[in-house]
């Protein structure tokens, strides 16, 4: 019998080592700016980044290995599809459900993706998609704001005198019923007792509820104790409904448990960011997308109905406080919050009272209180996964629910919370690291 194997190497090679997705230089992860696919830009110069503010460039070029940045394409009123481009013009498709490959290489689609822009210009829409498949932030900034956002982030806020061991927690409450009471329990409580349980931070948190949770108590804490995670969880302004000039003044503008409204361009006037992660649980904290998604789950004359069409008919916007945050002269690293209002569905179940928030307090503790940190864009991971479980969720139990009172329930609050919940964004870049706590 002929011996196939004669001569052949005897060792045994081991399976390539995975990419690590906290390493966005790795070339098989990767880190692209995202921009218009512009008609003013030529066609051979839309691998370059020369449209996008100078600034922009500077960090999209220290987010690759080769010092060059790395340009991804956003064609309007496609969500369907980002672009890639060659210096000769032509152009690949990147779908945005993830499929293909993946990191720098020739046309692949790299993990962490900053969107360059407000939504009127790429649509929150288009970062509810990415969601699912990258780490994706965005920066809404004016041209001085921007500066001050790469200057820091350059130097990874070297000189940040932001305290690790010593995050904020402010949680607004108006009355038993109210949601804010479910966010405090389901949110607040449970990620205050994973910090307490930390024996480098412990008593260390600070914690902001009920009377304490006021807007002038906020600040005089942010200014004296510097703290490198804030999680706030409160209503956000969506009125008045009569009113669409004030409404769009005020959009997401956090409500302090006196009912009163958080300024935010007063707030980073008595306090810097200085290198905080705030993460805002409240209604449009983000902005609002300008359009309602909720139209087939909710009764246009009920009183969420009416609001959602009053968020909407305000057109894509980014909130203030994210932009005032990240665009001050010592700015916050990121602002996670929500795009259109929110629904307690999203933090437990009407029906069990199970509670829905596990993966989002992971997030908020082993994802960002670490000696090495994730990167704020990984540390949310499992956070946007569940969503897209939820989507599916829905579209399984929507072909069911001509049989039984309970399907047509299950398939309302399973599209309900998967849209609530894909409506969280990331501001800022998703490769940022938050500041780490001390080495044991």
């Amino acid at each position: 019998m002929t011996d196939h194997f004669r001569g052949r190497p005897t060792a045994v090679l081991a399976a390539q080592k995975l990419a690590d997705l906290g390493r966005h230089k790795d070339p098989r992860v990767g880190w692209a700016l995202v921009l218009p696919d512009s008609p003013d830009v030529p066609p051979t110069e839309r691998h370059r980044a020369d449209d996008a503010p100078v600034a922009a460039q500077r960090l999209a070029g220290a987010r690759t290995q080769s010092g060059e940045p790395l340009v991804v394409r956003y064609a309007a009123g496609n969500v369907d599809e980002l672009y890639r481009y060659l210096p000769d013009g032509t152009r690949t498709p990147l779908p945005t459900t993830g499929d293909g490959p993946r990191g720098v290489g020739a046309g692949a689609l790299p993990y962490y993706l900053l969107l360059l822009g407000g939504p009127e210009v790429i649509p929150w829409e288009l970062q509810f998609r990415l969601n699912h498949v990258a780490f994706t932030g965005r920066l809404d900034l004016d041209e001085e704001g921007l500066g001050h956002y790469v200057d820091a982030a350059l130097t990874e806020w070297a000189d940040s005198e932001t305290d690790a061991t010593s995050p904020l927690l402010w949680t607004a409450e108006l009355g038993r019923g109210d949601i804010t009471a479910l966010m405090r329990t389901e949110v607040g409580e449970r990620t205050l007792a994973r910090w307490r349980d930390d024996t480098q931070i412990g008593d260390r948190a600070v914690d902001l509820r009920g009377a304490q949770a006021t807007r002038a108590l906020l600040a005089q804490t942010l200014a004296d104790r510097h703290p490198g995670v804030v999680v706030t969880t409160s209503h956000g302004a969506t009125g008045p409904l009569e009113d669409a000039a004030t409404m769009r003044a005020t959009l997401g503008w956090l409500v302090d448990s006196e009912g009163s409204l958080l300024d935010p361009h007063s707030l980073v006037q008595l306090w810097e960011p200085d290198g905080v992660v705030w993460y805002g649980l409240a209604c449009c904290s983000a902005g609002g997308s300008g359009t309602n998604q909720f139209t087939d789950v909710l009764d246009p004359a009920s009183d969420a109905g009416k609001v959602f069409d009053a968020v909407a008919a305000l057109g894509a916007v980014t909130a203030d406080l994210p932009r005032a945050l990240l665009g001050a002269p010592k700015p916050a690293r990121a602002f996670i919050g929500h795009v259109e209002p929110t629904f307690d569905w999203t933090l437990r179940r009407p029906v069990t009272g199970i509670s829905t928030t596990d993966s989002l307090v992971e997030a908020l503790y082993d994802g960002l209180f670490q000696a090495s940190p994730l990167p704020v864009g990984l540390a949310f991971r499992r956070y946007f996964l569940g969503a897209a479980s939820l989507r599916s969720r829905w579209a399984s139990e929507r072909g069911q629910v001509e049989e039984s009172p309970a399907a047509r329930t299950a398939a309302f609050l399973a599209a309900l919370t998967g849209m609530d919940r894909q409506c969280t964004v990331i501001l800022g870049d998703p490769a940022v690291v938050p500041a780490a706590l001390p080495a044991e």
